[in-house]
């Protein structure tokens, strides 16, 4: 078998953009957005997608890792396009605000902001 190197992600530099993660043909990197992201090395072809996607330059290809086969390969990248292209289990719908709920919360700040005036009134 082949040996290849596999991606790996320098934590201290990693900002958690998520670039990497959607230019990963095989769904190799996991993590969410503004958090860390790692390599799953059985997963990652070495195509260099995310090398070229990375902004802060912190992912590498150092991991030793053994060659997937072609057939292989196309089996990762068919799971992701089914997954990307898949219904969702549940439909977000975006929370409704009503007009009491914004008076509500108008209010309220507008008494926050009252009782900040009048303590920077009463220090003077």
């Amino acid at each position: 078998m082949t040996t290849v190197l596999t991606a790996y992600i320098d934590e201290q530099n990693c900002i958690g953009c998520g670039k990497c993660i959607r230019v990963c043909p095989t769904d190799a990197i996991v993590g969410a957005r503004h958090l860390l992201h790692t390599v799953i090395p059985q997963y990652c072809t070495s195509c260099e997608n995310c090398i070229n996607a990375c902004p802060t330059n912190c992912i590498i290809l150092q991991t030793p890792s053994i060659a997937m086969s072609k057939y292989a390969e196309n089996q990762l990248k068919m799971k992701k396009q089914i997954r990307l292209t898949a219904k969702p289990l549940l439909e977000v719908k975006p929370a409704t605000t009503s007009a009491v709920t914004g008076d509500i919360r108008k209010q309220q700040v507008a008494d926050a902001i009252a009782r900040a005036k009048a303590r920077r009134n009463q220090a003077q």
